[in-house]
This record gives C-alpha cells, structure tokens and sequence, in this order.
C-alpha cells in the first residue's frame, strides 16, 4: 500500500472516530399526552407530543380498528419549555366492549386536564359521571385511589417521579376488569426549572476581609417575571 494511500485510510478512520464521539441528543424533559391504553384494548399515545409543540384531534372514537372503547369531542396535547399540558373534552367510555365488563357503570366526563409546569403537577376534572351519577373529583391530593365497583378503579391525580428527576402528572388512570385493562386520561410530564446560579460574595480578584467576612454586598436591581 502507497503512503498516500495509507494517509487518506488515517483521515478516514480519524473521521470515524470523531463522528462516534460526538453524545446523542438528549430526549426532551416535557412531554404530553391526552390517552393511552394497554390490555385487551390497546390505544397508543394520542395525541402524543415530546418537546415544544401542540397536536390537537376533534371527534375521534378510539381505537380506530375495532368496537371503540371510548369517544371524545377533543384531545389536546401541549408542550412548551417547563411546561407540558393535556386535556380531554366530551369522553364517554363504553366499557360494554370489554369481556365481562357489560355490568360496569357507564363512565362519562366533560373536561379532564392535566398540567406540570416546573416540575409540579395539578389536575382538573369537570363534571365526572359514573353510572349517571355525579362524583366531585376535582382539588385531590395526589395518587387518590376511588373504587367506583368491583371491577373498576380509579387512581385520581396520578404523581410519578421518574428517574430521570422528571415528574408526570395522570390526571386520571383507570384499572378495569383488575389489572387486565388500563387506560390513562390526560398525562403530562415535566422538569423542575434549574435553580439560579450562586452569585459569588467576592469579586474577580478581590480577597475576603480579615476574620472571613465577606465584603458588604451591593445592592443590585432585578426583575421578577410574574406569571399567570
């Protein structure tokens, strides 16, 4: 092999390595979806958003293939930096569908939402009816477990801690039929902000008077962003 062959197979293999070291892009923190299922009836995220952005669906019957297990005026999904939300409007679920599941209640709601923002979660439920019957929902504290029949449970304003120090917020999880059916309703997850950095008590350069006291501060102004 010439040498000028063997140095263009070096600039070859020095550009490999380069392109093997450079780190994959980070999953987004915030992300948000308005249902999902798993079980006998599975319903993939939808509509499902991870980093900045928004996804919308009116009038849909979920899952698209098949009896529907549920019927909705609208999803939403939402994200923005710090901040992931999800709603649900108009659902009605028809348990019916499900093996053994014809004497569950019916199970109905106007609005369902979940919200995280800065790495804190709150849910908000409108008008919940279960077997035609009204169940005030709304305001409870997080991982709230309500048996509404034998083979029908709901965890209310789900908190999880994830791993990755992120938190999500369910704003309504259902165990049907035991655990052989779950739906999710209205999920976002979020990141706490990061805190501010420590403003150093000494300048560049400047040593700390005698007896470690640090030099009297000066005063300096700021701006608190208020939001709503």
């Amino acid at each position: 092999m010439s040498p000028r062959t063997t140095g263009v197979l070096a600039c070859t293999a020095a550009a490999c390595l380069v392109f093997a070291a450079t780190p994959a892009t980070a999953a987004p923190a915030e992300s948000a979806y308005a249902i999902a299922a798993s079980g006998l009836v599975k319903i993939p995220r939808t509509p499902a958003v991870s980093g900045p952005g928004k996804e919308s669906l009116a009038s849909v019957a979920l899952p698209t293939a098949g009896p529907s297990l549920l019927s909705a005026q609208a999803l939403n999904a939402e994200v923005k930096p710090g901040h992931a939300k999800s709603s649900v409007a108009g659902l009605a679920l028809n348990l019916g569908v499900l093996p053994a599941a014809a004497a569950l209640p019916g199970l109905s709601a106007e609005v369902i939402k979940a919200e995280c923002r800065d790495g804190k979660g709150s849910v908000s439920i409108a008008n919940l009816k279960v077997g035609g019957k009204t169940i005030k929902l709304d305001q409870v504290p997080p991982n709230t477990t309500v048996p509404l029949a034998s083979l029908l449970e709901l965890v209310v304003n789900k908190q999880t801690a994830n791993s990755d120090g992120t938190l999500t917020v369910t704003a309504v999880s259902a165990k049907i039929l035991g655990k052989t059916q779950t739906l999710d309703i209205a999920s976002a997850t979020c990141a706490k902000s990061p805190g501010e950095t420590p403003v150093p008590t000494t300048k560049p350069g400047e040593k700390p008077r005698p007896g470690g006291k640090a030099p009297k501060p000066t005063p300096v102004s700021a701006h608190l962003d208020v939001t709503g």
